[in-house]
């Protein structure tokens, strides 16, 4: 849809305001614009929340993360695709599992792979698993990557990703089972077919 020039001159006063206002913290306009349905000032915020959250710790502060969640949560509720890749970070940060499993499940990709990534994270092979047995081909892809990039990885994880004809998760576990000295797993996977496995050996021998 082409906007009229004065419009778009508008939109982006909009913008440059919410931008000014985030830039000196001054958090109570913004609120106040956010609220008033200001996309721009919503954005803003809660990009400002999520900054604050993470300062002077390695987890973030809830009540603001929380904050920046609710105030993003509209703007990628009506398709914005930043806004949903966002909220699917935070909601990850703050272990919200149940609530990326639903967007995943409507259909939101940015959800999806970054619950398949804390799934991994955290072991949750099971739950990896089920998540996989509902996914066609292309999301099974999609949560295979993110399963296999989750940082970290568990050994199990990679394992059964890797079972599953991951080359990424199979290159990982090369090099882990090599690295740790591992030979029973190394020759275990290579006797079912594992090229990365079979390979390694001889790249840490070179």
């Amino acid at each position: 849809m082409v906007h009229p020039l004065g419009e778009d001159a508008e939109d982006a006063a909009r913008w440059w305001r919410a931008y000014q206002l985030a830039e000196n913290d001054q958090v109570d306009e913004l609120r106040t614009l956010a609220a008033a349905g200001d996309g721009h000032a919503r954005r803003q915020l809660a990009g400002w929340l999520s900054d604050r959250a993470w300062r002077g710790g390695s987890r973030p502060d809830q009540a603001k993360m929380t904050e920046a969640i609710e105030v993003i949560r509209p703007v990628a509720d009506a398709g914005d695709d930043v806004a949903e890749m966002w909220l699917a970070r935070w909601l990850a940060d703050c272990d919200r599992l149940d609530e990326l499993r639903l967007r995943a499940d409507r259909g939101d990709d940015h959800a999806l792979r970054h619950l398949a990534g804390r799934l991994a994270a955290q072991d949750m092979l099971d739950q990896l698993r089920e998540l996989l047995a509902a996914a066609d081909a292309d999301r099974q892809q999609m949560i295979l990557q993110a399963a296999a990039g989750a940082n970290p990885a568990g050994i199990n994880v990679l394992k059964a990703v890797a079972d599953l004809g991951n080359d990424s998760a199979r290159r990982r576990l090369a090099r882990l089972l090599a690295r740790e000295g591992r030979l029973d797993g190394q020759r275990e996977r290579a006797e079912t077919g594992d090229d990365y496995a079979r390979q390694r050996p001889a790249e840490e021998r070179a």
